[in-house]
This record gives structure tokens, C-alpha cells and sequence, in this order.
């Protein structure tokens, strides 16, 4: 009887501690890559904000940024940026000879301000350092993670992703592009698109290199979860927040004065990807049907239901946008 007894209290403690050690483990950090066009529009400064929130909380660990921007201002901003939140160590790629070379609205302003005697953005990598080619940079960074493992966030022109694709073995891997893909991301998550009934036109970032946004709908082996211009439309990020939330020296600050006249409030087409990247079990959105999406000759993103398909798009109901917003905000805030 007493060996009964002990036996059954041994058994409890196993599973109380056994519960126990479950509670207390902490999740892995996810392996997140960003390619950004810094420059274009001011939501990938927001975006950007968010990523490194996630990883000063510890839920993903921001392995590198590429740059689909062919500005070299862009280089410095981003650098300047990683500097800004500590992260000046953070590996950087840059899409040469790629597309948008103008300097747009805020980078060089931004860059050139100066308050209280010191500049609000101290990059130390410029176009001079020879930045590795970004589809160079990506291989590497896919080749160092274990399998199955990387989120990939993309919310700019597919430049980087489609030379990633098209790319050979290398002194990173022995597998070719498509391979390197299959084999380390998990999933795909685009800013880039336009989907349902409520506008018909090609979406910006499809639009501005075409041929790579075509390759990489077609082509990109793993599961790709898009969002269209439509969601991001629907949720307009306060000026109220740029306000009160950051100093008016912070970047975010000075950069979103500068895009447009405020007061304004911008469409959170990049921060909607970033969001449902690393928390999809939130709710924030809902998904579509798997199916296929494709990119018709002047730059319309059709999809077609398929259940072998590996694409789905973000939809949103009327009753979701605001705590979802307020979700997005609180993460560009950190004011949890």
C-alpha cells in the first residue's frame, strides 16, 4: 500500500513539474528578415519601428534589411535608424540598379536634421561601404537558419526577392535560389496587391518592377500571405499618435511632418504585413481561401481559389478595424 502511495505522488509531482516547465518556457524568438523601401512612403519608418519593438520584447529576432530602394540615402536612413534602437550591428543588403532612385520627400531632410547641435539620424554605412548585393545578403542569412524557420516580411518592389530567386549556388549554399527558399522560410508575408470587388487598379509596389512581382507570385515555393492596398486603406494611422506618443526630435516625428503637411492620417499598408507576420493567432485579420495569385501584364494581382494553392490574402471586417488599429498603434508605440 505504501509503495502504491509513493508511487502516486511521484507521478504528481512529475506532471506538476512537467506543467510547470511548460508554462515557463519561453518561446523562441521568430528569425524575421524586412525588405523595405525606405523613402517611398512614410509607413515603412512605422514598420520598421514596429520590428524593432517586436524584438526589444523578444519575439523575433531581426536578422537583416534589404533595401528594394535604389536610393543611396536610403542606405543611411535605415543605418541611422538600426543606430537609433541599438541595433547598428544589423546586417544591411541594397538592391543596386534597381528601381526608385529618387530621393522622394523625407530622407534627405530627415537625415540633414539637426536638433540641439546633434543630428536626430548618425549612420555610419553609406553607399562607400560596399553593401553586399541584397539577394547576396539574403542567401547568406537563409543559409546560416535552421529549416523551415524564417518569416519573411516584404513590403516594398520585389527587386531583392526576385534576384534572390533567380540566384546560383554560392559560397553561402549549394542550392540555387528557389531551392535555399523551399528548404528556410516558412512563410512570405507582402505588402503588395490588390484584392476583392472594392477597387480596380495595379498596386504601387507591384507596379514599380514588375517583372520581379510576376517572378515572385509565380515562382516563390513557400506559403505567401499578401496584403492589398484595399486593408491598409481601411486603417488610417492617427496623427494624434505621431503627436503625443514620440518627441518631436524622434525620426518618426520629423520624417511623418515632413511626407505631408500635417494634420494627416496615413494608410498602414506596410504595418498590416508586419503585424499579421509575427502574431497571426491574434485575430487581427482574417484570411482568405488558399488559392493562386497572379500578376496580370499591366500589374493586377488575380487570384483564383485553389486548395493546392500556397496563396492567401488579409481581409478585414467592419467590426475589427478599430481594436486592430489600436493593436498596430500600440506596437509603433511600444506603449503596450
Amino acid at each position: 500500500m505504501k509503495i502504491l502511495k509513493y508511487t502516486l505522488l511521484a507521478m504528481l509531482v512529475f506532471a506538476f513539474c512537467s506543467c510547470e516547465g511548460k508554462k515557463g518556457t519561453k518561446q523562441e524568438p521568430i528569425a524575421v528578415i524586412f525588405d523595405t523601401d525606405v523613402g517611398n512612403d512614410i509607413d515603412d519608418v512605422l514598420a520598421l519601428q514596429m520590428l524593432f519593438n517586436y524584438e526589444k520584447e523578444g519575439k523575433i529576432n531581426l536578422l537583416g534589411i534589404t533595401i528594394g530602394k535604389c536610393n543611396p540615402y536610403s542606405i543611411q536612413y535605415v543605418d541611422g535608424y538600426c543606430r537609433l534602437n541599438d541595433r547598428g550591428d544589423i546586417p544591411l543588403g541594397f538592391a543596386y540598379n534597381g528601381v526608385n532612385p529618387e530621393d522622394n520627400k523625407y530622407l534627405r531632410p530627415t537625415l540633414d536634421t539637426v536638433i540641439d547641435g546633434k543630428k536626430i539620424l548618425q549612420p555610419q554605412r553609406s553607399l562607400s561601404d560596399s553593401l553586399p548585393e541584397g539577394y547576396k545578403l539574403l542567401r547568406k542569412l537563409l543559409a546560416s537558419q535552421k529549416d523551415a524557420s524564417i518569416v519573411f516580411i516584404a513590403v516594398g518592389p520585389e527587386t531583392n526577392l526576385a534576384r534572390l530567386l533567380e540566384s546560383k549556388a554560392d559560397e553561402y549554399s549549394d542550392l540555387d535560389g528557389k531551392a535555399l527558399v523551399k528548404k528556410k522560410v516558412k512563410l512570405l508575408s507582402i505588402m503588395g496587391g490588390l484584392y476583392g470587388n472594392e477597387f480596380d487598379f495595379p498596386e504601387w509596389n507591384i507596379v514599380q518592377d514588375l517583372k520581379a512581382s510576376q517572378k515572385v507570385f509565380a515562382e516563390w515555393p513557400t506559403e505567401i500571405v499578401a496584403s492589398g492596398w484595399e486593408l491598409g486603406n481601411k486603417l488610417l494611422y492617427p496623427h494624434q499618435s505621431i503627436l503625443n506618443d514620440f518627441t518631436s526630435d524622434h525620426p518618426i516625428s520629423v520624417s511623418y511632418k515632413i511626407y505631408e503637411k500635417m494634420p494627416y492620417d496615413r494608410q498602414t499598408w506596410d504595418l498590416t504585413s508586419v503585424i499579421q507576420a509575427i502574431e497571426p493567432d491574434k485575430g487581427y485579420f482574417s484570411l482568405s481561401p488558399k488559392g493562386i495569385i497572379a500578376i496580370d501584364s499591366v500589374g493586377k494581382s488575380i487570384f483564383t481559389a485553389n486548395e493546392e494553392g500556397k496563396h492567401r490574402y488579409m481581409l478585414i471586417d467592419k467590426d475589427s478595424v478599430d481594436s486592430t488599429l489600436k493593436a498596430i498603434v500600440n506596437q509603433v508605440t511600444g506603449k503596450k
